[in-house]
């Protein structure tokens, strides 16, 4: 079961993707998980996009605030047009006969030029469902941002760990591969002296060979470690950094009830939804308002005329628009704003419940990868401990060849559990931080 625990971490790191060669050494410092996530705010294409949806959220609202504002426009023309009189259905015969001049292809010209101004005088709170509805949206949006930063937070991390974990894979079969080419010379000594059969030094030989094939797995692991870790920072895979060696770092536990409360107030995606209620809400009042009637002013100025000098003309207007059938579609609008609004807050009660089983679990394997610390560092203690037994019996004369190998394979796999656990944990703890809503500030 330990050997599969050890193997657990290294599929883990085969899965990950993988699209150029290894880390270049550029020479540079290691860098910490705080300057790795640094980084990745900066450079992550993902939060640029979730910065230019924010921005399209607040010039959204700007435009809903500029409904309550006069709407004023300008403009002029010249046209050149024949003016030969045409009757329409509907005319009588004998005004066409009075304006009708026969065909003719002279031109006249016509100039306008002039300025319109509208405003809404009131609506029954349309433009104040508008301005609500773009607000409750903006504040949704810049939930989501967070959202995608606690995201990346979260994605550096866990690259980051695992990285770490497979450095620490290579050291113990880079350690592993190391002592059995130390029990292969051994065996080989014995063999030439006759104290061993030809069999253990083929044996020997069969455990070398392998411990070099997981040695090769390691590095190639490292590897695709480095690229996922460059990835999740949002840089090229060649400019993947190393970093500090803080897998073994292990934190107090804290209270899971106080974990449930920060959860509650602090995770965005959460708070996403309470937005999102609000611009539903924002909807409703809208649906409701556009059932009343509307009241527009409206206002213009302007001179016109086929020769100079222009004539000016003014008009200020009221117009008072209630509608009295539209086959039902205005009160479906009300309806489907009103399931819009309940359905957002079932989604908010459903993602209330599944927070706090999120944090229940992420607690429960927080814990449990703490006790498998102090499980695993015992064993591989013990593991060493009978691998030194087992040397010595062998050197002595009164072990064997597969005593050895067992003990060396014991111990190869109790030192990869000490890894495996120390990552389950580090694992355990950011899946925890996401849980939370956590994110750097």
């Amino acid at each position: 079961m330990k050997w599969r625990g050890f193997m657990l971490l290294t599929l883990i790191a085969v899965a990950l993707p993988l699209t150029a060669t290894g880390p270049q050494d550029s020479g540079n410092k290691a860098l910490s998980l705080d300057e790795c996530v640094a980084i990745a705010m900066q450079n992550h294409p993902d939060l640029a996009a979730a910065e230019a949806q924010v921005a399209q959220a607040r010039e959204a609202v700007t435009i809903a605030h500029s409904n309550y504002l006069p709407q004023i426009n300008m403009g002029s023309f010249y046209t050149r047009q024949t003016y030969n009189y045409a009757g329409q259905p509907g005319t009588p015969p004998h005004l066409w006969k009075l304006f009708y001049q026969g065909q003719n292809n002279s031109t006249s010209p016509y100039y306008y030029g002039g300025v319109n101004l509208n405003q809404t005088i009131y609506d029954f709170g349309r433009k104040k469902g508008v301005i609500n509805r773009s607000t409750a949206a903006l504040a949704a949006t810049e939930q989501d941002y967070k959202n995608v930063r606690m995201q990346v937070y979260y994605n550096v991390r866990a690259a980051y760990y695992t990285l770490l974990a497979n450095r620490e894979l290579e050291k113990v079969q880079e350690e592993s591969l190391v002592s059995e080419k130390k029990h292969l010379d051994q065996a080989q000594a014995f063999y030439t002296v006759g104290r061993g059969a030809k069999i253990d030094v083929t044996r020997q030989q069969v455990a070398v060979a392998n411990a070099q094939l997981a040695l090769n797995q390691a590095r190639e692991n490292m590897d695709v470690a480095h690229a996922a870790l460059a990835t999740a920072m949002g840089i090229p895979i060649e400019k993947a950094p190393d970093i500090e060696d803080v897998l073994a770092q292990v934190q107090p536990l804290p209270n899971r009830d106080q974990l449930l409360s920060e959860a509650i107030q602090n995770r965005p995606d959460l708070e996403s939804l309470r937005d999102q209620i609000a611009a539903a809400r924002a909807n409703l009042q809208y649906a409701h308002s556009n059932l009343k009637p509307s009241f527009n002013f409206s206002s213009f100025y302007n001179f016109n005329n086929l020769t100079f000098p222009l004539v000016n003309n003014w008009s200020l207007a009221g117009l008072f628009a209630q509608n009295l059938f539209s086959g039902g579609a205005r009160h479906a609008e009300l309806r489907m704003a009103q399931a819009a609004h309940a359905g957002a807050a079932a989604q908010r009660d459903s993602l209330f419940l599944q927070v706090r089983q999120q944090v229940y679990a992420a607690y429960s394997d927080l814990k449990l990868a703490t006790d498998q610390i102090d499980t695993s560092l015992t064993a591989d203690r013990e593991a060493k401990e009978n691998l030194a037994l087992a040397e010595g019996r062998y050197r002595v004369g009164y072990g064997n060849i597969i005593e050895l190998t067992d003990a060396q394979l014991l111990a190869t796999s109790a030192a990869g559990q000490v890894v495996t656990s120390r990552y389950q944990y580090q694992s355990a703890a950011a899946k925890l931080d996401l849980a939370l809503g956590r994110a750097p500030k």
